[in-house]
């Protein structure tokens, strides 16, 4: 069996060897590199929408592969006998398409090492020149079609790759952000009274500052430019009120209105990854944006969560697609060179002059290398009128919205060029054209993991993805299996963001919420040594409740705000922990520990009745997060015997200090999980930056005073 098996594997090799197995293998690399880019060119517009890690391991496994599979087989064309044209016309197919437009980088790391990316698609434009320099055959459609594409490779790269750069840190993000930083430093200076409800007095660019030419102010050398220089949000306001009768409806001037606020704050938010100075941050104006503009009413909150999706969405394409310049660019290939590709290709390799190679392949009479030809035509084509579709609609706007309310702000030799009568005709025309549901589709996942410990301690992984990928894949801890993701409540939404606007935009880590519901007994388990424990000693609290609440209630109100956020904030801890207070690794340590603890103390209770009646006969001699948990359950039993109340309780003490967990100095996570279906946590994250709300204040929380927690508790039955 053995020799059998040598003798078919020699046998195989050896026909790979020759010309007829070196063109099989050729044609094989060459459709499947073309499916993995056609794949990858559907898959990426909904990569940040879609959270499930089945979908984001698809995505990663055709972008790695891809990368490789493209230049290799380039490469084979180059070193085999494939030097006739038609080989020529595939190379240069593959590489028009080795860049998707619909994804320019797979992750942060692809952005910061753009140089080398650019390097190698250079190498391989030059390899396809020599090829196309040395090639045999005349076929005229054909040189023409692979001049086109060789072209076409060279601006499509150009866009990656400038796109690329503008997001590198070290690169164009520093440059434009440093103007929007520094002109931030002073632009409360501007204008004394301000309404956010009107956006009157916040002259927050808007567009302008990458087109502007910055001198420096002395002594501190800052950029100093004027307002008037820029176009600002409280203009593109002004203007879209002033046409709300004559042109726009309410509605849509609204949806106008939040699309201008959502890029102007995208822009204030890129000065996180910078790292830097907040200039307008502790101020009342900035505060009064969020509290009395975004939250001015409760009918307003959903719109405010709206208004930060789409400032996120903003985000996403400026660093993982091209979208920003993707108008201009689609213009070009539609009107130009999708007819000349479409031309020629029917000219050539669909004509009676088809241009025959000198490697012939035929199967039951069919030229199969023709027929090869003429897919990759097809899939070109293809390509080309999907990458139309998917141009994002809210770029669009953006620029429409500049064109209409102001001149181009950039100055030669001190003079404004305007842009003219005919390109403000056609914006106008477009804006009023543009349906309300595609404005506003929707950018994310919208769905809370959820993790519980009480359900999931017990969780023993396998880990055979880490073991047969030599640990290249993250192994799975003990306990750390989540639970189904849920879609994100509304009741959420409004709760956190009420709770945010009742406390008149002030942080607080619970002890509010517990002083509001007559609750202040309770207060120990805010003062706590780390977050940590205080999301772990919460969350088993908020399961002891839940578990012994009767199954026929309604999970709805207050209960599901409790639960979710409950859960959301586990799962944080046991998956995000670099998105919490804290060194990512001691959260990881403390989760394992609390796991050990659970399964140390609670093996053989296989129901979560049995687990919750065990957790309540424990007696807290030590300072486990185990037993302050059951103290804490049996407490809020106890202390708010009215489940009603009780619920609302835990809601207001989730939704208070879910928002004092937001504030981070870590933007790449937050960016990092953008292209991942985003989190409910960036949402927030990114509305307090908004509210000049930076770093989480000082709290009991944060001191390591645990006195008291030696008290035994008087456990009650479970009801």
């Amino acid at each position: 069996m053995g020799l059998i098996l040598r003798n078919t594997t020699a046998t195989i090799a050896e026909s790979l060897r020759t010309v007829e197995g070196q063109l099989v293998r050729v044609e094989v690399l060459v459709l499947l590199s073309n499916l993995l880019l056609v794949l990858l060119v559907v898959l990426s517009p909904y990569r940040h929408r879609r959270g499930d890690k089945s979908f984001r391991f698809l995505v990663w496994a055709i972008y790695t592969l891809s990368t490789v599979l493209v230049p290799y087989t380039i490469g084979l064309l180059e070193a085999g006998p494939f030097h006739d044209q038609t080989f020529v016309l595939w190379s240069a197919v593959l590489l028009v398409q080795s860049g998707a437009d619909s994804l320019s980088a797979y992750n942060l790391r692809d952005v910061e090492q753009w140089k080398r990316k650019l390097l190698q698609q250079g190498l391989q434009i030059l390899l396809v020149l020599w090829l196309m320099v040395s090639c045999k055959g005349h076929n005229k459609s054909y040189s023409a079609t692979i001049w086109v594409f060789w072209i076409l490779s060279i601006a499509k790269s150009y866009a990656r790759f400038q796109a690329l750069r503008e997001a590198s840190k070290t690169e164009g993000l520093m440059k434009h952000t440093k103007v929007v930083a520094d002109y931030m430093m002073t632009e409360h200076e501007s204008a004394q009274v301000f309404d956010a409800t009107t956006m009157e007095g916040y002259r927050y660019i808007f567009h302008g500052e990458e087109l502007t030419l910055p001198y420096f102010s002395k002594p501190d050398y800052r950029t100093a430019i004027a307002a008037c220089a820029f176009t600002t949000v409280d203009t593109v306001w002004q203007w879209i009120d002033s046409q709300s009768v004559s042109v726009f409806s309410r509605e849509h001037g609204g949806i106008l209105k939040d699309i201008a606020l959502s890029f102007t704050l995208f822009k204030l938010l890129k000065r996180r990854f910078c790292k830097y100075e907040h200039g307008e941050a502790g101020r009342p104006k900035t505060l009064r944006l969020v509290v009395s503009g975004l939250l001015r009413e409760e009918a307003s909150y959903i719109r405010a969560f709206r208004v930060i999706e789409m400032e996120l969405a903003f985000l996403y394409d400026f660093f993982y697609t091209r979208h920003q310049s993707h108008t201009q660019y689609v213009g070009v290939t539609a009107v130009f060179v999708l007819p000349v590709i479409v031309a020629n290709a029917v000219s050539g390799a669909f004509s009676r002059h088809y241009h025959r190679t000198s490697l012939e392949q035929t199967v039951n009479g069919i030229d199969v290398v023709h027929c090869i030809t003429i897919v990759l035509m097809v899939i070109v084509v293809a390509v080309f009128i999907v990458e139309s579709r998917i141009n994002d609609q809210k770029w669009r706007v953006v620029d429409d919205l500049h064109t209409l309310t102001g001149a181009s702000r950039i100055t030669i030799n001190g003079v404004v060029i305007p842009f003219d009568d005919g390109s403000r005709k056609q914006a106008l025309n477009w804006v009023k054209k543009r349906k309300h549901k595609k404005l506003t589709s929707r950018n994310w996942d919208r769905k809370l993991g959820q993790y519980s410990l009480l359900h999931k301690f017990d969780y023993h992984p396998r880990n055979i993805a880490w073991i047969l990928s030599l640990g290249l894949i993250e192994p799975t801890r003990e306990g750390q299996k989540a639970s189904e993701k849920i879609k994100l409540p509304e009741e959420v939404v409004m709760r956190v963001l009420s709770r945010f606007k009742e406390n008149d935009g002030h942080l607080a880590d619970g002890q509010s919420a517990l002083a509001g519901n007559d609750a202040r007994g309770l207060s120990w388990a805010c003062d706590l040594p780390t977050h940590i424990h205080t999301i772990l000693v919460w969350h088993i609290g908020t399961t002891i409740c839940e578990i012994t609440t009767p199954p026929q209630e309604p999970l709805t109100g207050d209960r599901l705000v409790a639960k979710s956020l409950s859960n959301y904030c586990a799962y944080l801890l046991a998956f995000v922990p670099d998105m919490l207070p804290g060194h990512s690794y001691d959260t990881r340590r403390i989760f394992d520990a609390v796991v050990m603890e659970a399964r140390e103390y609670l093996a053989g209770c296989d129901s979560m009745r049995g687990r919750c009646v065990k957790l309540l006969e424990l007696h807290c001699s030590e300072l486990t997060i185990l037993g302050m948990g059951a103290k804490l359950g049996s407490e809020l039993r106890r202390r708010v015997y009215n489940r009603a109340r009780r619920w609302k309780l835990l809601a207001d003490f989730w939704a208070e200090f879910v928002l004092f967990l937001a504030p981070s100095s870590n933007a790449d996570v937050h960016a990092e999980t953008l292209a991942a279906g985003g989190e409910f946590m960036t949402h927030l994250w990114a509305l307090l930056i908004h509210a000049g709300i930076l770093e989480h204040p000082c709290s009991s929380s944060a001191t390591n005073n645990a006195g008291g927690y030696n008290n035994a508790t008087t456990q009650d039955s479970v009801v």
